[in-house]
């Protein structure tokens, strides 16, 4: 990392004349970004109101209700209140949704919204540079201000695909005030979101003690569990703590933070890989073995950890998110076959916007489409023998559809499954009278769905963004006939504000020696 923290200086006029920033960047700059954290609140979406659906497909996620074709629904305040046929609409106000498909909202179970402004920065990036790059250089000169921006930018454009949660986990946590704009710009959005609270992971500076070696910090959760999360659980933010973890961290700092964690009744997640590298030996083995690891444990990513240690993790309770459009460079499958031969429930997560899409729909599509190709190559034999179809165009094609999983699996994934990953399962990620109205209508006659066959084939392969008319989150309209439901002069000046922030960590990037775009 010396060769990236040069005293080499490039100026501003040095990266225009370069081509070094993204093209359209204006020759006088952008405005300087704020410094401080924000203090003007932005109100988003509506109230709770009573609200019916009438005569709609309702793909419930729910495996007792299946998919409800020509049902209607009644959101009465928060909750869905009924699902059936010939609801009487009373004082509701009524939504013709014959042409539309009903479901739960998306959950991203593992995202890093305050790396919005460095959006497709990282595309072409090798595994390494994100981590020299984002949090071994920029990530610690971050300000507040750019934070919020980037979490709420990032909050309304997941709202804006048909995603009503989110776990964001929160790294940059370099001050106080860098924590609390995160949460004030998730209120703001309005999404529902479990807020991991982080460390940072720097690159120690002369005298400094290694990331791996610093216990998550108490007074901070302290802080937040006896201030606004006294309340844990009860609005649209709850509050866990994100952790080193066995990969990197030594046992004795595991001890420190699942204690802590055990003490605020919070739950915990963990980056975790598996190699070679890691800090305490054995990974969980060593965690449970001390009995350090609470039920709503989870790990993210895990691709290198074995069969046996999955299976550890499942039958404790815990939980394991794949974020396969990352991990695709990773020469290891995600998490998905492993976690459901041990017995558990899949999980997925977009990650990061720097080097991916977005939206929960291409990550569905994602995550399916890799784990079914490491699911085939697994179960290829060459030298096995099989009948002849009758077709020779066929013949000698193998498929791993005895090992692949369905449509309705993977909508599992990306609802109901991350529910109970993030422990909202009795809340969201399926629709039934009395969970939380968090739901997403998807016009069915759009050319990329018409004609709709099988609804729930239709949301897993061909549903995108342009699809999602109209987001519900706990009972609150936040998108209505393909618009976000946002003050547009707010948008306008969070787009300047953003697009100032990035020209500045763009040019601190290019003074350490290391030019993004």
């Amino acid at each position: 990392m010396s060769d990236q923290t040069s005293d080499k200086r490039l100026s501003r006029r040095a990266l225009l004349a370069g081509g070094a920033l993204v093209a359209g960047v204006p020759r006088s700059g952008w405005p300087v970004a704020r410094t401080a954290a924000p203090t003007t609140r932005i109100q988003v979406g509506g109230t709770t109101t009573t609200t019916l659906l009438k005569n709609t497909t309702i793909v419930t996620v729910d495996r007792s209700l299946g998919v409800l074709n020509d049902c209607d629904l009644l959101i009465d305040g928060e909750q869905i209140a009924e699902m059936r046929p010939g609801i009487e609409a009373g004082q509701a106000q009524v939504l013709d949704a014959s042409d539309m498909i009903v479901m739960p909202g998306l959950i991203n179970a593992h995202i890093h919204t305050w790396e919005t402004v460095l959006r497709g920065a990282g595309a072409d990036w090798h595994d390494h540079e994100y981590f020299e790059v984002v949090l071994g250089m920029l990530g610690e000169h971050f300000s507040p201000d750019e934070i919020y921006l980037s979490v709420l930018a990032g909050a309304l454009n997941q709202i804006d695909s048909g995603c009503t949660t989110i776990f964001e986990w929160f790294h940059n946590t370099a001050t106080p005030d860098h924590t609390d704009a995160v949460i004030q710009a998730l209120e703001e959005s309005g999404i529902r979101a479990v807020f991991g609270h982080g460390t940072l992971k720097p690159n120690p500076k002369p005298g400094e003690r290694h990331f791996s070696e610093i216990p998550h910090p108490a007074h901070e959760i302290k802080r937040l569990r006896e201030g606004r999360f006294a309340a844990n659980g009860d609005g649209l933010i709850s509050l866990a703590m994100c952790i080193l973890g066995p990969d990197y961290a030594g046992i004795d700092v595991n001890r420190h933070d699942f204690a802590l964690a055990k003490e605020y009744d919070l739950m915990t997640s963990a980056h975790i890989w598996g190699g070679d590298s890691r800090k305490t030996p054995d990974g969980y083995r060593t965690i449970v073995a001390e009995g350090l690891m609470d039920p709503r444990h989870n790990g993210a990513h895990a691709n290198f950890i074995d069969d046996d240690e999955v299976k550890l993790l499942v039958d404790l309770g815990g939980s394991i998110t794949a974020t396969p459009a990352i991990e695709v460079g990773v020469p290891r499958p995600p998490q998905i076959s492993q976690v459901i031969r041990a017995g558990g429930r899949p999980s997925i997560g977009i990650d990061t916007e720097i080097e991916c899409s977005g939206c929960m729909f291409d990550t569905m599509k994602a995550s399916d489409q890799l784990q079914t190709a490491f699911d085939s190559i697994g179960a290829y034999d060459p030298s096995a023998v099989r009948e002849s179809s009758g077709r020779p165009d066929i013949d000698g094609i193998v498929t791993a559809r005895d090992v692949s999983t369905s449509s309705l699996d993977v909508l599992e994934w990306a609802t109901i499954n991350n529910a109970h990953a993030l422990g909202l399962g009795s809340q969201t990620g399926s629709l039934a009278p009395g969970k939380k109205a968090d739901l997403v209508l998807l016009r069915r006659g759009d050319l990329n769905l018409f004609p709709v066959t099988d609804p729930v084939q239709s949301i897993a392969v061909h549903a995108n963004q342009s699809n999602v008319d109209t987001v519900f989150i706990n009972g609150v309209l936040m998108k209505q006939h393909g618009r976000l439901l946002f003050d547009q002069k707010a948008l306008a000046s969070i787009r300047t504000r953003l697009e100032a922030a990035r020209w500045r960590l763009f040019n601190l990037a290019a003074e350490f020696g290391r030019p993004l775009g």
